[in-house]
């Protein structure tokens, strides 16, 4: 209980001097629509034969407003994707860094509608090794292995709108950089790849976003 309270202090001292610096605390989530789709052998891809899957993220936020409309914030973000396998999905879980240029317009007092761009660093925090042969039709193709990265680097790109200087609304798409992971195939069934025993394969998410921020 101590530690909790401990957390809460700390946790309002940050918003208090964001506030007394010219930066924005804010809290963000949203929603993510996960795209495993870029798969470096054709062979794995057809064998999988993944689709889109929907994840969450949450947490704090700063945002510092520069003059002529410019900003920059950054987040740390805990997020859940999953990946669809056939007929279940798995789940990877990663602390996401954003770090994104803004350039905002302001329309009176009410209304902000900004473009932003940045790296963004994901580092996984869950389970990084998986057997597809868990995982629906896939049990009779063979064994297959998946092993997601430690961290990867993707690109950020996204607009919104802010509400009466507290609300933000807005998407972004996410762009892989380096792999989220690596794949090995091992056939056993000519049905699907003709005579290739073996396929190893990187993959990479791209990855939309819906999100929306409370600033404090």
């Amino acid at each position: 209980m101590k530690k909790l309270f401990t957390l809460i202090a700390a946790f309002a001292a940050v918003a208090t001097m964001a506030n007394a610096q010219g930066l924005k605390f804010a809290v963000e989530g949203g929603l993510h629509i996960n795209e495993p789709s870029s798969f470096s052998k054709d062979a794995l891809k057809e064998a999988v034969n993944t689709g889109n899957s929907l994840g969450f993220f949450i947490g704090p936020k700063l945002m510092f407003n520069a003059p002529l409309g410019f900003g920059v914030d950054g987040a740390i973000l805990f997020s859940q994707k999953y990946n669809d396998m056939g007929e279940k999905e798995k789940a990877l879980q990663y602390i996401d860094i954003p770090i994104n240029a803004r350039y905002q317009i302001n329309i009176g007092g009410l209304l902000g509608i900004y473009a932003a761009l940045g790296p963004q660093l994901s580092v996984n925090i869950g389970d990084r090794d998986w057997s597809l042969s868990d995982f629906g039709e896939a049990q009779s193709l063979g064994k297959q292995y998946f092993e997601a990265s430690k961290a990867n680097i993707s690109l950020n790109l996204g607009a919104g709108v802010i509400v009466l200087k507290r609300i933000q609304a807005g998407f972004t798409y996410n762009v892989p950089i380096t792999r989220d992971g690596k794949s090995l195939y091992n056939i056993s069934s000519t049905d699907v790849v003709g005579d290739v025993n073996q396929v190893k394969s990187n993959f990479k998410n791209n990855t939309w976003s819906i999100r929306a921020a409370y600033i404090f």
